[in-house]
């Protein structure tokens, strides 16, 4: 459990720290967070707005990019393990004694709002403005449909404490655990159904969907598995660690990074086919990655660390490596403000074009045409001159058409 990892290696780092500093990657910087607490969680608003929750009631704002922090007033000084954002401003955060905090103006104030029960909450996931779902301890399921007001307890038909959920839409959703343990639902929660992972013994802390059908999971002892059809098969990929990964986060379909104790980082730029290592420079337990923006990923752990790095990128169409098949993509981050990435995939080299349409069917802004060469590309979109509200992303490469709501949140 995420609970007693952090407090042995609270120990083992407090050690290590009296034999001097372990050399860390130079585009790794430490932040202060001005909190002694262990945080649990990051996410990201947009790439300068952001939030960090942790234990001792703590949550703490960014407002550049995760340089500086500033203290909410919780309410509360119980652990919080998780937050996030259903939009801009409304967002909750979860906790033990099953807590739940509700802002509706970005994390400025917190509310609290009644979950139902009393065991300890950990991870959380909006798929929209309106859906969302916590997991906790004792295979608590909790579903809201009005942005997190009220909360509704859902089956499980599992006892185990289930550490992380991930949707990537109002219905299709994955839950990971102890004891290896993988739910998928396709209808919103109302059933949720086991899925064989052959790690029974492992417990699963983190889980990151690229887009539908691809999903990779971290856990103990350093174990990656992936599917590639919406969970129905999982397979194992090295990390080259033996160290719990606690938390995975990928950027697009290819840039992933996931983190664990003993200031453990691994970094892909396959999509999880291979990882390398990144030295962190810690040995503290490092409980949550997310990337912030294009060029930006930002680390937090035990107490109070804060871990940026920031890394060259280009505002024009970037190519990786060839895949099989046509797919757009979902756009990331996704709601967005005002700048998202949407990325797509050519097997053959041929004629694209991409387009952004709004709730009526106008369209409002051409992000690709012309001839591109086989492989993954990504394109960002700015909405900097646009209105809130819901957007269309639609693909054509000669015979194929594929369409990605987007929403826009200001």
């Amino acid at each position: 459990m995420k609970t007693r990892i952090c407090t042995i290696v609270a120990v083992l780092g407090a050690l290590v720290s009296m034999t001097g500093t372990l050399l860390a990657d130079p585009e790794w910087v430490v932040r202060s967070s001005g909190s002694p607490y262990n945080l649990m969680e990051v996410q990201f608003i947009d790439a300068a707005a952001g939030l960090a929750v942790g234990e001792g009631g703590v949550i703490l704002q960014t407002a550049d990019g995760g340089a500086h922090w500033t203290p909410a007033a919780s309410g509360t000084t119980v652990a919080l393990h998780a937050v996030e954002m259903a939009s801009t401003s409304v967002g909750i955060v979860d906790g033990s004694d099953g807590t739940i905090l509700r802002t509706t103006d970005g994390g400025t104030t917190w509310a609290p709002v009644s979950s139902g029960t009393g065991v300890a909450l950990w991870g959380a996931c909006f798929s929209d403005g309106q859906n969302g779902t916590i997991v906790g301890q004792e295979g608590t399921i909790l579903r809201t449909t009005n942005g997190g007001q009220t909360w509704q307890s859902q089956v499980s038909n599992t006892g185990v404490t289930l550490y992380e959920v991930e949707f990537t839409d109002a219905l299709t959703g994955t839950v990971v655990g102890q004891d290896g343990t993988i739910l998928r639902t396709v209808d919103g929660g109302a059933h949720w159904v086991t899925q064989a992972t052959g790690e029974a013994e492992l417990d699963f802390f983190g889980i990151h969907f690229l887009d539908a059908m691809k999903g990779i999971v971290v856990g103990e002892f350093g174990i990656i598995r992936v599917t590639t059809d919406g969970g129905a098969t999982w397979t194992s990929q090295a990390s080259l660690t033996t160290n719990n990964l606690l938390a995975v986060h990928f950027f697009d379909t290819k840039r992933g990074t996931a983190v664990g104790v003993n200031g453990t980082i691994v970094t892909t730029t396959d999509g999880g086919a291979t990882w390398e290592t990144q030295a962190s420079g810690t040995t503290k337990t490092l409980n949550e990655v997310f990337y912030s923006a294009v060029d930006k990923i930002v680390v937090v752990g035990e107490g109070g660390l804060v871990l940026t790095k920031t890394f060259g990128t280009s505002t024009s169409v970037a190519t990786f490596d060839a895949p099989t098949v046509f797919s757009l993509g979902q756009n990331y981050p996704n709601p967005f403000n005002p700048s998202t990435v949407v990325n797509f995939t050519l097997p053959a080299a041929g004629q694209v074009r991409i387009a952004v349409y709004d709730g009526l069917g106008r369209e409002v802004a051409e992000l690709v045409r012309g001839e591109l060469p086989a492989g993954v590309h990504a394109v960002s979109f700015n909405a900097a001159g646009f209105s809130s509200g819901t957007y269309y992303c639609r693909m054509q490469a000669g015979s194929f058409t594929q369409t990605r709501t987007m929403l826009l949140m200001k």
